[in-house]
């Protein structure tokens, strides 16, 4: 390799060597225990690398280095495939690799899954990039792989079928042929087989190696964070809505104890408001439910879709005011930022077919997509956005560099 034709990857590279040798011991947090024993509400896909790689090598460090090193990896191909097909100029290169790099100094020795979960997005967007400036088969192939490795990630990343979807229809407008439209067909379902196949085997194995009466009570299920918010945006009043006597009196106990402690929408006073109330709904809720649950002979999950339905029915302009918040709350900008790029792409596409135009489409949606299935289903913290935030971030200021240097030679 030519150092001097290669100097920022060499920079990267040495950057994260210097970062193994400062430290490749795992860092563990509470939610660590989730990757090295299991856990029914995670897809298999990490848990099974740390556990390989501890039997392969007898220690999480190699999990470590690993993690790392990929991360090197995805940032040097995503910096080259812009540069490739932006025509960047160095130094806008160099800022592009360094932003990339700061967010690892800060969990890339984490025993999570964001470090590869990052890894994995900068990849799905870097071969996302090459073929809509370039269509090749083996770009559709790559795709493929790392959505579903995405997807056996987190379950956060169910954005990318609709992400996906609307990137295949993009470049098949651009590219019409009856072979483009099979290959794409079939990467889809490739994607869609392999994600649900995966799933299914690790839920029958980790159904085979626990008791089936406790499964419900280890699963938190789609309606998990919804349950929090109809609680959060309800009343004492709203109690009446539900028939079962057994229900009434569990609610009753969760929103007297709410009101209680200020943690309702009524009690709103400050930004952080939620974030503190979903811990104590979550803690008080728990033992409640799965009382009633047993009293009712249904799954706790069952009990949470019926509660969250008729809670947010009844107080549906309160639920979108509530949503609003949550991302006014966290990072307003990246909603509203990507909506007016989706809006303006669309625009310019119809009208032109631009690859460009499709390329801000795709980034406006993966981010948007992302902040939309955390503020409805999720709890809202800043590392479940790195993996769009910052992509977003660097196709602005690429974009604007390419608009300047256009300006300039007109």
């Amino acid at each position: 390799m030519n150092i001097k034709n290669n100097l920022i990857e060499t920079i990267i590279l040495i950057s994260t060597l210097i970062l193994l040798f400062y430290s490749s011991e795992p860092v563990m947090y509470s939610d660590s225990s989730r990757y090295l024993e299991g856990n029914f509400k995670d897809p298999p896909m990490y848990y099974t690398l740390v556990n390989l790689m501890n039997f392969i090598f007898g220690n999480l460090k190699s999990l470590i280095i690993f993690q790392t090193l990929f991360i090197c990896f995805s940032i040097i191909h995503f910096t080259r495939s812009i540069t490739k097909n932006f025509l960047i100029s160095k130094l806008t290169k160099y800022l592009v690799s360094i932003f990339l790099f700061l967010p690892i100094i800060q969990f890339y020795n984490n025993l999570l899954t964001e470090a590869l979960s990052y890894a994995f997005s900068l990849m799905f967007v870097s071969f996302s990039l090459r073929l809509i400036f370039n269509y090749k088969i083996k770009n559709l192939m790559w795709i493929t792989l790392y959505a579903t490795l995405l997807l056996l990630m987190r379950n956060q990343f169910l954005i990318l079928y609709p992400v996906i979807i609307m990137l295949y229809i993009g470049v098949f407008v651009i590219n019409k042929s009856k072979k483009t439209y099979n290959w794409f067909l079939s990467s889809l379902i490739i994607i869609l087989i392999s994600h649900n196949s995966v799933l299914y085997l690790n839920s029958f194995i980790k159904n085979s190696n626990f008791e089936t009466k406790n499964l419900s009570y280890l699963k938190e299920g789609p309606y998990f964070f919804t349950y929090l918010d109809a609680i959060y945006i309800s009343s004492k009043k709203d109690v009446k809505l539900f028939k079962n006597l057994n229900t009434q009196d569990t609610l009753s106990k969760i929103f007297e104890k709410m009101y209680e402690d200020k943690a309702l929408i009524e009690h709103y006073n400050s930004r952080g408001h939620y974030g503190l109330s979903l811990k104590k709904i979550k803690t008080l809720s728990k033992p409640l439910l799965k009382d009633l649950a047993f009293k009712e002979n249904k799954s706790v999950n069952t009990l949470r879709k019926e509660i969250s339905i008729k809670l947010i029915r009844a107080n549906f302009k309160k639920y979108l005011k509530h949503i609003f918040k949550k991302f006014y709350d966290s990072s307003w900008l990246f909603i509203f930022l990507p909506f007016l790029m989706l809006v303006s792409g669309l625009i310019s596409f119809l009208k032109h077919k631009s690859k460009y135009s499709l390329f801000i489409i795709f980034i406006s949606i993966f981010s948007l997509s992302n902040h939309s299935v955390i503020y409805l289903f999720g709890r809202v913290q800043p590392r479940y956005f790195i993996y769009t935030d910052f992509v977003l971030l660097i196709s602005i200021f690429i974009l604007f560099e390419i608009f300047l240097r256009k300006k300039k030679f007109n």
